[in-house]
């Protein structure tokens, strides 16, 4: 009886090894899954957060734009102050010969 009850034992004790054995197997799989899914979202957020984060211009670049700006606001000044000029002068040439 303690022969019968022994090897039942060991037929349960090794029926539940193979049982975790799949189970850890299975368990391994789901983690190399989920591992690869979180590289993959990892790199993605990489990608979009070069995108979406702002990123301070430079002192040299922020001067040369301004830089830029102001020759331009001062050229568009001088056409315009040349036109009124061309403006005002056909007025009173104009006025004149009345």
């Amino acid at each position: 009886m303690t022969k019968t009850t022994k090897d039942q034992a060991i037929k349960y004790k090794t029926q539940e090894a193979a049982s975790q054995e799949k189970t850890a197997t299975e368990y391994s799989g789901d983690r190399e899954q989920a591992s690869a899914e979180l590289a993959a979202v990892t790199e993605y957020y990489q990608k979009i957060q070069g995108r979406c984060i702002a990123k301070p211009e430079s002192y040299a670049d922020r001067t040369a734009r301004r830089a830029a700006e102001i020759a331009g606001l001062k050229e568009a000044l001088s056409i315009l102050e040349s036109e009124t000029a061309l403006v005002q002068r056909k007025k009173r040439s104009f006025r004149g010969t009345m």
